[in-house]
């Protein structure tokens, strides 16, 4: 039985071929145009490729063809900001996704990082705490809440957060390096020296500095 155009999106996606799915998933709206799943799944292979204009026209219109589908909100928020980087943007579609579904821990996280973005550390630290209630292994939140503690010279609290974000990953270079960065605020060199020796045997360089910090989960 020969697959629909849909199913050889579906394929080429898995797959990694993106372009191949764009146009797979172009070939199955034409006789299906009020599809919002095909226009999700084709925005996500246009963000695939960096064309992010392209993937939020998709999402606009799979958003005008089923407003209640929090996923698409979600991603809608990856596009604006991965691609303009309109974080304001973003975080009313997080926000819009969590009304929705108010259970998915990634989308608490990158609004999260969306909110560091803009300089509001105090509501990032609420949504990676939310993320972390919903998904406690989520090393990257530890970390990223360790960021915007510290920002805010919480540097106690701070500490904790890289503390647990290490006990998770234990070869993390750049949260062996931000706690050193910690360390060093609270005047205890030693430690500092031990965690940023350690992050430079990890193969930490600070081209890699935002490693966690605009770790977008789609």
């Amino acid at each position: 039985m020969e697959r629909t155009w849909f199913e050889k999106g579906q394929s080429f996606f898995a797959a990694g071929d993106y372009d191949g799915a764009v146009e797979a998933y172009t070939r199955a709206l034409e006789p299906d145009p009020g599809n919002a799943l095909v226009y999700n799944n084709r925005g996500l292979c246009h963000a695939r490729l960096c064309d992010f204009d392209q993937a939020i026209k998709d999402f606009d219109k799979a958003v005008e063809l089923d407003p209640g589908n929090a996923t698409v909100y979600h991603n809608r928020g990856n596009a604006y900001y991965i691609g303009p980087g309109d974080y304001k943007r973003a975080i009313i579609d997080y926000g819009k996704a969590i009304a929705l579904y108010p259970r998915q821990a990634s989308t608490f996280y990158n609004r999260g990082n969306a909110f560091r973005k803009i300089g509001d550390y105090q509501q990032a630290i609420r949504d990676y705490g939310k993320a972390i209630s919903l998904d406690p292994g989520r090393a990257a939140a530890y970390y990223n809440r360790g960021i915007a503690f510290r920002k805010l010279g919480s540097c106690r609290q701070a500490l904790k957060d890289f503390d647990k974000a290490i006990e998770l990953e234990p070869k993390d270079a750049a949260a062996h390096q931000e706690r050193g960065y910690t360390y060093v605020d609270l005047g205890n060199t030693r430690q500092a020296i031990r965690d940023l020796t350690k992050s430079a045997e990890l193969g930490r360089r600070e081209m890699l500095i935002d490693l966690h910090m605009d770790d977008i989960e789609w």
